[in-house]
C-alpha cells in the first residue's frame, strides 16, 4: 500500500523531548514502513524516519492550513491508496469536499471526545476513537448524522522493548506525578494528596505547551527541595527510569482521557498506577491488580494513606500493560486500512 500519515507541527519526529501524538505518528510509520508498504509521512523539516520513508515537510509549528496546501493536490489525485489524518483540524475534510469521489481518509481524534466540534459535512468521515468509551462519547455527540456506526477502536501503543522493568532497579518511597503542566492534568490534586499523607512526589512535565503560564507557578510555588520536588519534562530515555524506580504514579484529571499513554508506559516498567474513572482507564487498567480506579478524591486519600499500592506485584502491571503494544496499534491501523481500499467506509 501507499500509505500517507499526517503528523502536526508542533514537534519534529520523532519527538526529541516527550510527547505523545507525534511518538505515535513516527512508531506507526516505521512499523508500516517494516511491513513492507510505501510510507509518506507530512512533518516537520527537522524530522528523521529510517531509510525509505519519505517525509513531506512543513515549518515547525507552522499552521495547519499552511501544511495542508503542501499535499493536498495530490491527495485529491490519489496518489495514496490511504491516508491517516492525526492532525488537530483536519483540514483533509475540505479536500473530500472538493470532490464528488471518496477519498481514503482516516481521522483519528488524539483528545476528550467532549472537545470534538460539529461533525464534518462529508458522508464518511471513517473516524478512529483510542478506546471504546472516546468512541461511545464522539457516537453520541454526532449520532444525529448517521444512523450507522461512526467510530472504530484502534488503541493506542507503546514500545514494550523500551518500557519495561529492570529487576536491578530498587523502587523508592516517591510517588510521581507525569504530564504537562496544565489543569486538566491536575498536578496541583497531586500534590495536595501528597501533602495530606505526608508522602513524597516527584513532578515532571512539559512547561512548553501548556497555555498557561500562571498556573505553572501555582505548580511552582506549592514545590520545594525535598517532599514535593518540582522537575521539568524530560526525554522518553529518562522517563523508563522513573516508572522503574518510583512506587506508584498518581494520574487523577480533569477530563477524558482518550486513551492515556502514561498509565500504560508506567505499568509496562511495573509500577502501579492511581487513576480516577475517567475515559479509557477502565479499558487499560486492572482494577485492584495493575493499579486503582477511583471514583472520588476520597477513595484516592484512602489508598495512599493506607498504602495499598504496595499490595501490588510488578508482573501483573506489566501483563496488562502487555496488551498494548505499538505493533498491535500498528496491525489494528493496517486491518483498516485494508477495508478502505476494499471500499469499505464508516
Amino acid at each position: 500500500m501507499k500509505i500517507l500519515a499526517i503528523s502536526t507541527t508542533v514537534f519534529s519526529l520523532p519527538p526529541k523531548g516527550y510527547s505523545g501524538l507525534e511518538a505515535l505518528v513516527w512508531q506507526w510509520a516505521t512499523l508500516f514502513h517494516q511491513a513492507g508498504h510505501q510510507v509518506t509521512v507530512v512533518c516537520p523539516k527537522d524530522s528523521w524516519f529510517p531509510e525509505g520513508i519519505e517525509i513531506i515537510e512543513t515549518e515547525l509549528r507552522e499552521p495547519e492550513e499552511q501544511s495542508y496546501q503542501r499535499y493536498k493536490d495530490k491527495l485529491l489525485a490519489g496518489e495514496w491508496d490511504v491516508c491517516l489524518d492525526s492532525t488537530w483540524l483536519w483540514h483533509t475534510v475540505l479536500a473530500q469536499m472538493e470532490t464528488e469521489k471518496q477519498l481514503p481518509v482516516i481521522h483519528v481524534y488524539h483528545s476528550d471526545p467532549h472537545f470534538l466540534g460539529s461533525p464534518p459535512p462529508i458522508k464518511y468521515p471513517c473516524l478512529v476513537s483510542l478506546s471504546d468509551a472516546q468512541g461511545r462519547i464522539i457516537s453520541q455527540k454526532w449520532k444525529p448524522n448517521w444512523a450507522f456506526p461512526i467510530t472504530k477502536t484502534v488503541y493506542n501503543g507503546i514500545d514494550l522493548q523500551l518500557y519495561k522493568p529492570d529487576p536491578a532497579v530498587q523502587r523508592s518511597d516517591r510517588y510521581l506525578f507525569m504530564g504537562r503542566y496544565t489543569p486538566e492534568k491536575c498536578p496541583l490534586l497531586a500534590i495536595e494528596l501528597a501533602k495530606k499523607y505526608n508522602v513524597p512526589l516527584d513532578l515532571y512535565g512539559d512547561i512548553e505547551i501548556i497555555g498557561s503560564q500562571d498556573y505553572l507557578k501555582k505548580v511552582k510555588a506549592e514545590c520545594n527541595e525535598s517532599q514535593i520536588v518540582f522537575h521539568e519534562g524530560v526525554s522518553r530515555e529518562e522517563t523508563v527510569n522513573l516508572y522503574q524506580n518510583h512506587k506508584a504514579l498518581i494520574h487523577i484529571v480533569s477530563y477524558l482521557e482518550a486513551f492515556g499513554l502514561v498509565p500504560v508506559e508506567a505499568m509496562a516498567c511495573g509500577m502501579p498506577v492511581l487513576v480516577n474513572h475517567r475515559g479509557a482507564f477502565p479499558e487499560t487498567i486492572a482494577d485492584g491488580k495493575s493499579g486503582f480506579i477511583v471514583d472520588s478524591l476520597e477513595e484516592a486519600e484512602t489508598i495512599i494513606r493506607e498504602d495499598k499500592v504496595s499490595t501490588l506485584k510488578s508482573e501483573d502491571c506489566v501483563a496488562q500493560a502487555s496488551k498494548f503494544s505499538i505493533e498491535a496499534s500498528a496491525r489494528g491501523y493496517l486491518k483498516l486500512f485494508e477495508g478502505v481500499l476494499n471500499g469499505h467506509y464508516w
